[in-house]
C-alpha cells in the first residue's frame, strides 16, 4: 500500500461515526473524523500533517496506542504506558485494545475504548496504523455501581448476626454468613455456588424449594402461601419480599421454629438478578412441634 493509497484508506472513513484516526509510519496524522473532532474537541485542521495524536488525549507528549502498534507492539512498551490495561485485538491479530479514563474529555472526564490495528502493504509491510475509539463511560459507571453494591452488600451479610444467605439470578449461593453457618450447621464452604440450597434446612426431603428461590423465579402469592400452608405472606416493609414461619425438624435436638424473609435484588434497569435471605430462630416464643 503506498502513501497515496493511505490517504484514500483513511478517506473512506470520513463518513463513520466512530472517532477515528490514522497513522503512517512516520507517525504523521493523515486521517483524524469529525466524529473523532467532536469527541476530543480537537479539529482535524489543528492536528492533520503532524506527530501531535497526543494532544487531543494526554496533558503531555506520550505514544497513544496506535504509535506503538506502528513501532511494533513491544510489550515493554506496552507495559510502560498501558500498565494493566491492554490486550490483544478480538478481532485482528496484530492489534491491541485497551481502556482509560481520560479527565480532560467532557465535564467530568470520560472512560474511552480503544483500539489500534496495523495498515500494511502489499508486501507486509506496516504503512501505517488505525486507531478507533468508543465512549464507555456509563458501562464503566454501572460496573463500579455494581462492584461497589456488591462490596457493600458483602460488607453487610458478612458482618451480620442475623443468619442471611444470598442467591444469584441462577438459585446460585453467592454469601452464605457466619450466622448461616451456626444456624444450620452447614459450612459456608459447602454451600458457595451451590443450588441445592434446600438441603441446608430439608436434609430429609428429596426435593423443594427455598423462599429466596420462589423470589428470584418470580413466584405467584398463592405459590408461595400454598408451599408454606397458611404460613407465608408477602411482607409489609418491602415490596416484592415474602416472609414465612416454618419448623425446621433437623435443627438442634428437638428441632427449630424460623422466621424468614426473602427480598429480590434488582440490576440498575430493575431486573430481578437474585435474592437474599434471611433468618431468625423463633423456638423460645413457639410452642413444641404437635
Amino acid at each position: 500500500m503506498t502513501d497515496a493509497a493511505l490517504t484514500d484508506a483513511a478517506r473512506i472513513l470520513d463518513g463513520s461515526p466512530v472517532p477515528t484516526f490514522v497513522i503512517d509510519s512516520s507517525h504523521i496524522i493523515v486521517y483524524w473524523n469529525e466524529a473523532l473532532a467532536r469527541m476530543s474537541g480537537v479539529p482535524a485542521a489543528e492536528v492533520l500533517g503532524t506527530p501531535q495524536q497526543w494532544l487531543a488525549f494526554y496533558p503531555a507528549h506520550r505514544p497513544v496506542l496506535a504509535d506503538l502498534v506502528v513501532d511494533g507492539s513491544s510489550r515493554d512498551l506496552l507495559e510502560k504506558f498501558y500498565r494493566g490495561k491492554y490486550r490483544p485485538a478480538a478481532h485482528c491479530p496484530d492489534g491491541w485494545e485497551s481502556e482509560d479514563f481520560f479527565p480532560t474529555f467532557g465535564e467530568h472526564g470520560r472512560w474511552l475504548a480503544f483500539s489500534a490495528a496495523p495498515i500494511r502493504n502489499a508486501e507486509g509491510k506496516v504503512v501505517g496504523c488505525v486507531e478507533t475509539l468508543q465512549d464507555v463511560t456509563e458501562r464503566k459507571e454501572a460496573e463500579l455501581s455494581r462492584r461497589e453494591a456488591e462490596r457493600h452488600l458483602a460488607e453487610m451479610v458478612t458482618g451480620s448476626p442475623v443468619a442471611t444467605f444470598v442467591i444469584d439470578a441462577q438459585c446460585r449461593v453467592t454469601h452464605w454468613n457466619r450466622a448461616c453457618e451456626a444456624l444450620t450447621g452447614v459450612s459456608t464452604a459447602e454451600m458457595m455456588g451451590k443450588s441445592e440450597i434446600w438441603r441446608a434446612f430439608y436434609p430429609y426431603e428429596t426435593r423443594r424449594v427455598v423462599l429466596a428461590e420462589m423470589i428470584v423465579r418470580g413466584a405467584r402469592n398463592e405459590e408461595v402461601t400454598d408451599l408454606y400452608t397458611g404460613h407465608a405472606q408477602p411482607s409489609a416493609l418491602l415490596p416484592g419480599a415474602f416472609e414465612a414461619r416454618d419448623f425446621f425438624p433437623a435443627f438442634g435436638s428437638k428441632g427449630k421454629w424460623l422466621h424468614f424473609m426473602a427480598a429480590p435484588l434488582h440490576n440498575m434497569r430493575g431486573e430481578v438478578v437474585g435474592a437474599i435471605e434471611t433468618l431468625v430462630d423463633l423456638s423460645a416464643e413457639a410452642p413444641d412441634k404437635g
